[in-house]
């Protein structure tokens, strides 16, 4: 389970925040700092064999190589203005209801014409 601590000026010490809470109140609102990528060794492209170490270098080699991170692909958001038919989540119900019709009666005809 990921735990969050806060700074405590008083003690100088990181405290867990339900102790930091119960000590000065509500939280009030900080920056979120994302720590850099730990450096790694990149497989293909122009940098195969060679070590990546930043984030920003990552960037770039994503960019130069035309590759793109698996789980980042938005290529249906982004046809059509996001109005893309292969967009799950812009098929009215009704109209989804319909393919699923339409895709049993073709299957229950194919069925039907192997015998």
């Amino acid at each position: 389970m990921r735990r969050t601590y806060r700074y405590d000026p008083e003690t100088k010490t990181l405290v867990p925040l339900h102790k930091w809470l119960a000590k000065y109140g509500s939280a009030t609102k900080t920056h979120h700092v994302i720590p850099d990528i730990e450096p790694y060794v990149a497989v293909a492209g122009d940098m195969a064999g060679k070590v990546i170490h930043s984030r920003k270098e990552h960037r770039e080699f994503l960019r130069r190589n035309n590759f793109v991170e698996i789980g980042n692909e938005k290529d249906y958001m982004t046809r059509h203005g996001g109005m893309s038919p292969d967009n799950p989540n812009l098929v009215p119900d009704k109209r989804r209801e319909e393919q699923l019709w339409q895709n049993l009666r073709q299957t229950e005809i194919q069925l039907r014409d192997r015998k």
